[in-house]
């Protein structure tokens, strides 16, 4: 069943034991009170969320997310081919299963060009134009938070503050013979990708140039890293 016909249903019968059309549950005498203190009902948390999200911080991030969805849907029921779907920037943490998500992208690479997963290794580039267009093996992140640092002219530098949204995030699927598989080149710095600012879900790690004064161990000190989703959930 669609989680948002659940939530709809729950505050539908809220508002009419308000109106003193329908008699209280358990179920709903404790949604109720849960919604009352601003806490996130159990029920409606079926997705990963930061401990102690408040109600209205998950109807806003959900709100959000169904908007992406429903992009998503018109676009491919509009289209006849995958072109135009594969061209739509992703909120990356806006997807229920964003793992899935980046499996996705790696297995058409390679089936569209009849290479092996094995040979894949991901490539990071960060473009200043939201509205460039990229390749066949090239996907387009938005709303990609980097936490210590900021970017510019595609090179990280460290900066006193918390989060720096990046314009647009380009991930490319390229293939490498074994030895440069897995490779950190001198001058870039490996940073792992969280699904949130709780670092608890490591989703997987990207190689990126820094500025030519900075010094690459600093940003591991640093604890520089990115999330997908905003910093304050």
């Amino acid at each position: 069943e669609y989680m948002g016909e659940d939530v709809r249903r729950d505050l539908r019968d809220v508002v009419d034991i308000c109106n003193a059309k329908k008699k209280q549950t358990n179920y709903l005498r404790q949604l109720i009170a849960q919604l009352s203190r601003g806490i996130l009902p159990k029920s409606w948390n079926r997705y990963k969320v930061p401990a102690g999200t408040t109600v209205l911080q998950w109807v806003a991030d959900f709100s959000e997310r169904v908007h992406q969805l429903r992009s998503i849907s018109q676009i491919a029921n509009a289209s006849s081919n995958t072109a135009a779907l594969k061209a739509m920037n992703i909120w990356l943490g806006g997807l229920f299963t964003a793992e899935a998500y980046v499996t996705a992208t790696r297995q058409f690479v390679a089936q569209v060009n009849s290479w092996s997963l094995e040979e894949l290794s991901l490539k990071v580039k960060v473009l200043d134009d939201p509205h460039a267009k990229l390749d066949s093996n090239t996907f387009g992140i938005v709303n990609l938070n980097v936490l210590g640092a900021l970017c510019k002219d595609n090179k990280l530098s460290l900066t006193g503050e918390i989060s720096n949204e990046l314009p647009l995030t380009s991930l490319a699927w390229v293939k490498l013979p074994v030895n440069e598989r897995g490779v950190v080149l001198e001058g870039e710095v490996e940073l792992p990708v969280y699904l949130n600012f709780t670092r608890s879900e490591l989703l997987f790690t990207l190689n990126f140039p820094v500025g030519d004064k900075e010094n690459p161990k600093k940003f591991y000190e640093r604890g520089v890293a990115l999330i997908c989703s905003k910093p304050n959930l």
